[in-house]
């Protein structure tokens, strides 16, 4: 009885050991400074456009970001193709946003759109990632196009 008692405790903390290391939370909380670039504006309903940017960490590590998106300059939303958040060279994250509001300020001649930006994957240890995160953007047409994309939220690995 004293084995099986024994055997069982250390089943039990290993079944508990597996769940603390099978996934962590990995939090983001940082301001991406973005240029963009539009692909295809030819049509206003799927206006296609592509960004590349970065944000430093508090530790002086680099972040990456690149999306691929289109918006529907005339009902006001924007839907994502694909954003990618690069954390290094074998650990990315990749998330998506549909149909969130973008709105155009004539007065400043800057755009903005926000909402939920979903954690779909990831590649090295953000394999099987999940998670929503919180996006805010400010984009600028002129004099040079460049825009922010606030990021806030916790990423869910999965081991």
């Amino acid at each position: 009885m004293n084995l099986f008692v024994r055997s069982l405790a250390l089943i039990t903390l290993w079944a508990v050991s597996a769940v603390a290391i099978a996934g962590e939370a990995v939090p983001i909380n940082t301001s991406f400074g973005v240029q963009w670039t539009p692909v295809d504006w030819s049509v206003p309903t799927d206006r296609i456009t592509e960004c590349l940017g970065a944000a430093q960490l508090p530790n002086g590590k680099l972040l990456g970001i690149a999306t691929r998106d289109h918006l529907d300059a005339v009902n006001g939303r924007i839907t994502s193709d694909y954003v990618m958040i690069v954390f290094s060279d074998a650990d990315w994250v990749y998330a998506q946003y549909s149909g969130i509001p973008a709105v155009y300020d004539p007065q400043t001649n800057t755009a903005s759109f926000f909402g939920p930006l979903t954690v779909v994957g990831g590649e090295g240890r953000f394999i099987g990632a999940t998670g929503t995160l919180s996006l805010r953007t400010k984009v600028q047409f002129y004099p040079l196009p460049v825009a922010t994309y606030d990021i806030k939220g916790v990423i869910k690995t999965a081991r």
